[in-house]
């Protein structure tokens, strides 16, 4: 399970647990006709009968049974050695549940079956199976494989070897792009929670509807929260109108602290559709998932709500949020985007009030939402309040670049070993080999508030030092994670340029003087390591074999 732990609380991503079968209680409809009709007993039967059948009927249409399209999910994953990046963790085994729906898997494709499920129940996956549900199907298991993932919103698309398998199964559908269900309306969780074989579902009431933190990405986005329970190995399955019948959500996490029950948490009709629609217009490579992003404004933000602070932006009646930083720091960009120091008045139509929340789907909620509805690379028209005057700007959004990347999940650790010196770029996934309490506090600092500029878009760190004659005197083990500056001189921007740096001056070897000068920020300040380039290969194959390193590098220094 995943999970992030906060001052008092935390999310679990619901990959197992328990949780007690229930199953539909259909309610009879009884009809009643007015007392002034009067109808001879033919015509009156004819009628009874008549609109219960038609009620019956629609009843039968919007109450379907919906444990027939809803499947078990087993991955066998594997999960990378973040603080030792050049080893793997231990084999594990996990279970999630998934909605046989209908959809397009891609550019050109024809509408097939496909399994909607959470992406946190597929990542890092080695050996993918699903299982129809034992009681009305065989308990054989089929392979799997991720057609799309978006591990953003923490959704995922799976299709089978035997397609033939998903055919015989009538899918479940997906709610509408432009609708959220109402806060007391009565849904329904189908899944397989530990505690039993069969098919699993809970009933309860839509509890809130707002923007929240996903855990599986720490990113914010719309979510649903529901009272209906939601246990590990629910994860995936869908949350099901109790009248339509259609999937208005995916379960992907509960909140889990003292004093809080019932607080679990899916992913929107909205945003499920968002995720299709990119994924039936992207072209899907061959044997490779495609794999989705989503949209960023690319910039920090903070609340007008302190009539002073409005006041001094000279606002008067204007309402919006302030921009606070880019992400991106580039010169002139302003002319065209956003800058620092504008306030933002409205978002591709909404207007803001000083909270940053608008009128969307009916009700209020944060402009994020807005922004999720939109594709990664679109151009959004705002207007801004900047030099004392209303202007309307454009904004392409991208994808969200982080100094220190979150949320990576179906990669490797990117890492690069001279001299028994191991670096590597820090991740929220190396940080996450302490508890939280005891994470080395310059890296946590830069986790929280780092940003990416065109000098540094990744902090570079040395992770360790593996103990030899050509580094003797700089200790070994871990040496407390120092941030890498410089090399030769040059400021390093990222991985990829500290490797391509080191390469270039390993091409003096031949001088009796020639070095590598790496320096390294440490809590103390500056630190200065110096390697000397003759017999500096002779010492990477020497270090290699006593410390049975696999390679001495990953396969790819870039950022995915």
């Amino acid at each position: 399970m995943i999970g992030i732990v906060a001052t008092q609380s935390s999310f679990d991503t619901a990959g197992r647990g328990t949780c007690p079968w229930q199953s539909f209680l259909c309610h009879e409809v009884m009809t009643v006709l007015p007392l002034h009709i009067r109808l001879r007993p033919q015509r009156l039967a004819a009628a009874v009968f008549g609109r219960l059948g038609q009620t019956r009927h629609v009843q039968a249409a919007a109450t379907r049974d919906p444990r027939d399209a809803v499947v078990k999910i087993f991955n066998t994953r594997q999960r990378p050695g973040w603080t030792v990046p050049w080893q793997d963790q231990p084999v594990e085994s996990t279970s999630g549940s998934g909605a046989v729906i209908a959809t397009r898997l891609g550019l050109g494709s024809e509408v097939g079956r496909a399994v909607l499920t959470a992406a946190h129940v597929i990542a890092d996956s080695r050996y993918l199976q699903v299982q129809r549900t034992n009681d009305r199907f065989g308990g054989e298991k089929f392979r799997a494989h991720v057609v799309a993932v978006c591990h953003e919103i923490d959704l995922a698309l799976l299709r089978l070897e035997e397609e033939e398998v998903l055919e015989e199964m009538e899918p479940l559908v997906v709610g509408s792009a432009t609708e959220l269900p109402r806060v007391f309306d009565k849904v329904r969780v189908v899944g397989y929670p530990i505690g039993g074989d069969a098919c699993s579902v809970t009933e309860g009431v839509v509890s809130r509807v707002e923007v929240q933190e996903y855990s599986h990405s720490l990113r914010f986005g719309l979510a649903l929260t529901v009272d209906a329970a939601i246990n590990s190995g629910n994860s995936g399955g869908p949350l099901v109108d109790a009248l339509s019948g259609h999937v208005v959500g995916v379960a992907f996490q509960k909140m889990v602290a003292r004093g809080v029950e019932l607080q679990g948490h899916a992913v929107p009709a909205p945003v499920i559709q968002r995720f299709l629609e990119d994924v039936a217009s992207s072209a899907a490579g061959e044997g490779s998932p495609v794999r989705l992003k989503m949209p960023s404004l690319g910039c920090d933000y903070q609340s007008l709500e302190p009539p002073a602070l409005r006041q001094s932006l000279g606002l008067d009646e204007l309402k919006g949020i302030l921009i606070s930083r880019l992400h991106h720091a580039d010169p002139g960009r302003h002319a065209t985007g956003l800058a620092a120091g504008d306030v933002l008045l409205t978002f591709n139509g909404h207007k803001l009030d000083e909270l940053g929340f608008a009128d969307l789907f009916g009700r209020r909620l944060h402009f994020g939402a807005a922004r999720d509805l939109c594709r990664v690379g679109s151009a959004v028209e705002m207007e801004v309040w900047r030099g004392g005057a209303r202007h309307m700007v454009q904004q392409v959004l991208r994808p969200a670049q982080h100094l220190v990347p979150r949320g990576q999940y179906d990669v490797r650790p990117r890492f690069f070993i001279v001299g028994g010196l191991v670096f590597q770029a820090l991740s929220n996934e190396y940080l996450q080999g302490w508890a939280a309490h005891e994470r080395p506090a310059h890296l946590q600092e830069l986790f929280i508030g780092g940003h990416a500029t065109p000098e540094r878009n990744e902090a570079v760190i040395l992770a360790q030092i593996l103990a030899d004659l050509v580094n003797a005197g700089y200790d070994s083990g871990w040496v407390g994670a120092p941030v890498v500056s410089e090399v030769n001189g040059t400021a390093v921007r990222n991985l990829s340029h500290f490797v391509q740096l080191v390469e270039a001056g390993r091409q003096n070897h031949a001088l009796p003087t020639g070095r590598l000068e790496i320096r390294v920020l440490l809590g103390g300040g500056p630190f200065r390591i110096v390697l000397p380039l003759k017999g500096l290969d002779e010492a990477d194959e020497r270090i290699q074999r006593i410390y049975g390193l696999p390679r001495l590098g990953s396969e790819t220094y870039e950022r995915s």
